[in-house]
């Protein structure tokens, strides 16, 4: 699983990995950034932490590492009450998009001749984008908004239900909004006179 997310990393050409570092993702964070050897026999090397500012993760960095590949967010009451409220207004103003139901993706599929020539194996991994979607929204719509103070607190109403998915979209979110916030500061920056000529 963990080679996996490299592997993905890399197939997409992603500019960075978002990892929770708290719980079980202090594991995770462990294992990305040494280097592994697949089943294949292929190295992958270690991934650097963009947001180290204690510079704990830079000792694991070998001559192969990716740098910056990593940004970990340490969540806590506030973070996640930012995060709520950015997932929110990207879903209010239509930024974020989610694919057809899983049920209307099949019937599509099978009134091809490819999909319907195609083994079940090959059927559910087509299918499988679609199904994590269903998931989601399941996961979303079991989710129950409070206040505590300034802060939101999204409360599982049904136990048995997780909240990997939404909460794995929720900090892509914010990490690109943090991204945005950056890139914008960076223009606010540029002086143009800096960059003028005279002949």
């Amino acid at each position: 699983m963990k080679s996996k997310i490299k592997k993905l990393f890399y197939k997409y050409g992603a500019k960075r990995v978002v990892i929770d570092a708290n719980g079980l993702g202090i594991g995770l964070m462990d294992y990305m950034v040494k280097p592994q050897v697949d089943e294949y026999g292929d190295t992958l090397p270690d991934f650097g932490v963009y947001n180290d500012p204690e510079g704990f993760y830079k000792k694991f960095r070998t001559k192969t590492c990716e740098f910056d590949a990593i940004y970990q967010i340490k969540a806590n009451v506030p973070i996640n009450s930012e995060a709520h409220s950015i997932l929110q207004t990207a879903l209010n103003t239509g930024k974020i998009k989610f694919l057809i139901d899983e049920r209307v993706a099949k019937n599509k599929l099978l009134g091809t001749k490819l999909g319907q020539s195609m083994t079940p194996e090959q059927r559910a991994d087509y299918l499988k984008p679609f199904t994590l979607t269903s998931i989601l929204k399941e996961e979303m719509l079991n989710l129950r908004e409070e206040n505590e103070g300034m802060n939101i607190i999204l409360k599982r109403a049904n136990k048995g239900i997780k909240k990997d998915k939404f909460s794995a979209l929720e900090y892509g979110v914010y990490y690109i909004k943090q991204e945005e916030d950056s890139n914008k500061k960076k223009k606010k920056k540029f002086n143009a006179k800096e960059w003028m000529f005279y002949s």
